[in-house]
């Protein structure tokens, strides 16, 4: 029996397709806005275009029985999972809590895949790597609200209480699924990315499903205005996005990925935000997107020039055993 051919792993490929991810997920706010439908709906178009159009580029390809040669996994089932499953309890967070609140919690999610990579799969973290996750974290809470700069300092403004206590709860759910999405995304990395991202979806698309049943969204109220909106965010931020991203936890490590994700906070404040809707960046916004900026290029240099030295080292060990 043969073993099916796989792709070596490729930094630059991963950033790139980091990079995308991040930018579309950027507009899903855009798209959401335009939808008259249940948050859950919505996502559910995401991982529906997702899987179609990934499982056309593999029939397209001559590739299906890529399908069937690598083996299903737990972890490839787990990722899948959870990645629908966050999205769903994000949007239904953001319609139960504050979008500051709500935003705040998803984001632990790459913070939450760093850790567990760190104790269960043994990544390294360069401790320039740590100041970068340090400084998009950060600039995340001051982009999106949470961190403001005022006469007296710096201040927090996070707020929680007995009614949005449901929401806080769905949205640290979203952080905590996104963690797992992203930290199970690493396992498998044998298998080529279009063909765990047509897994990822599907069982996406079945964790979507199982939540109908007590969400039970309605769709009458969508005229054909929401249904173009609905499968347009499927095809940019599900089809688009989310391909991209798994195809980039594949090439990343967890602390490479998470430090390049951020850079969707920047994309909904300065491109959505400010170019689409005319809504002003605060002194602390602006601080809060060059600090992702900076810390996500900075990421992106110590891991490819790491990668460069490393690569100079093998061939100055190979030149003097000669």
């Amino acid at each position: 029996m043969t073993t099916p051919a796989t792709t070596p792993i490729n930094k630059k490929v991963g950033f790139i397709n980091a990079f995308i991810a991040a930018t579309l997920m950027g507009f899903v706010g855009f798209f959401a806005r335009h939808i008259d439908a249940q948050g859950d709906f919505i996502a559910f178009s995401r991982m529906m275009c997702g899987g179609l159009l990934f499982f056309g580029i593999i029939a397209y390809k001559g590739r299906l029985l890529d399908l069937k040669s690598f083996k299903l996994s737990p972890t490839m089932i787990l990722s899948g999972f959870f990645m629908g499953n966050c999205l769903s309890a994000y949007i239904t967070a953001t319609q139960h809590t504050s979008i500051a609140n709500a935003v705040f919690f998803i984001y632990i999610g790459p913070i939450i895949s760093t850790l567990l990579a760190v104790i269960f799969l043994k990544e390294k973290m360069k401790a320039g790597t740590w100041v970068a996750l340090l400084a998009v974290f950060i600039g995340m809470m001051m982009i999106s609200g949470l961190m403001s700069i005022g006469p007296n300092g710096m201040s927090f403004g996070m707020e929680f209480s007995e009614k949005t206590f449901f929401g806080d709860m769905m949205a640290l759910y979203s952080g905590v699924g996104y963690g797992l999405f992203l930290f199970f995304g690493r396992f498998r990395t044998e298998v080529p990315g279009d063909v765990r991202a047509f897994w990822n979806f599907v069982f996406a698309l079945a964790g979507i499903t199982i939540l109908f049943i007590f969400t039970k969204p309605t769709i009458s109220q969508m005229t054909s205005t929401d249904w173009m909106w609905w499968i347009g965010i499927g095809i940019v931020c599900g089809f688009g996005a989310l391909g991209t991203c798994t195809i980039a936890t594949r090439h990343l490590k967890a602390a490479e990925f998470a430090c390049v994700s951020y850079w969707e906070c920047v994309v909904a404040a300065l491109f959505v935000g400010l170019m689409i809707y005319g809504e002003p960046l605060s002194s602390a916004q602006m601080i809060g997107g060059a600090l992702i900026i900076i810390g996500g290029m900075s990421e992106v240099l110590i891991s490819m020039l790491g990668k460069s030295l490393k690569k100079s080292d093998k061939q100055a060990d190979a030149v003097s055993a000669l």
